[in-house]
């Protein structure tokens, strides 16, 4: 049976005071780390995949889209945390990669992270976390189609 319009609102301003809430205790802890939340979106991205990737997939990847990608990743190139090179098939395509300082930042945040992720949601059982991420991409789908 679908929802009543009134708990439809309730469970859509809980959800985004949650995602409020944690967006901004994840941003705080980039900050302490010097570099932004998309920045580190873009860092977490080139290490899973331990290859180049080109700028699109990274795009693609990202977990808010970021229209300004060549930007960001601009940036992080100036400080030295990836680096970006012509694709040899296509010159077209650049190539995005994490360098040994972009790794050296994102081991740095590691126990940090698992440290904020214990404080945020540490207290649920793995049963209501395993609920909470189903219901979420329930309804992410439903949005996105």
């Amino acid at each position: 049976m679908p929802s009543t319009p009134e708990r439809a609102k309730e469970a859509t301003i809980a959800l985004l005071r949650t995602a409020s809430v944690v967006k901004r205790s994840f941003e705080a802890l980039m900050h302490q780390h010097g570099i932004t939340l998309q920045q580190f979106n873009v860092l977490r991205i080139l290490r899973g995949a331990g290859e180049t990737l080109p700028t699109m997939e990274v795009a693609a990847r990202m977990i808010e889209p970021e229209p300004g990608i060549t930007r960001l990743i601009g940036r992080l190139e100036k400080k030295k945390l990836v680096t970006r090179c012509r694709c040899k098939e296509d010159s077209r395509r650049m190539l995005c990669a994490i360098t040994p300082q972009g790794l050296k930042v994102l081991a740095g945040l590691d126990d940090p992270l698992v440290a904020l992720e214990a404080q945020l949601l540490g207290s649920m059982p793995d049963k209501d976390l395993d609920d909470l991420i189903t219901l979420l991409e329930r309804a992410r789908r439903h949005v996105d189609g």
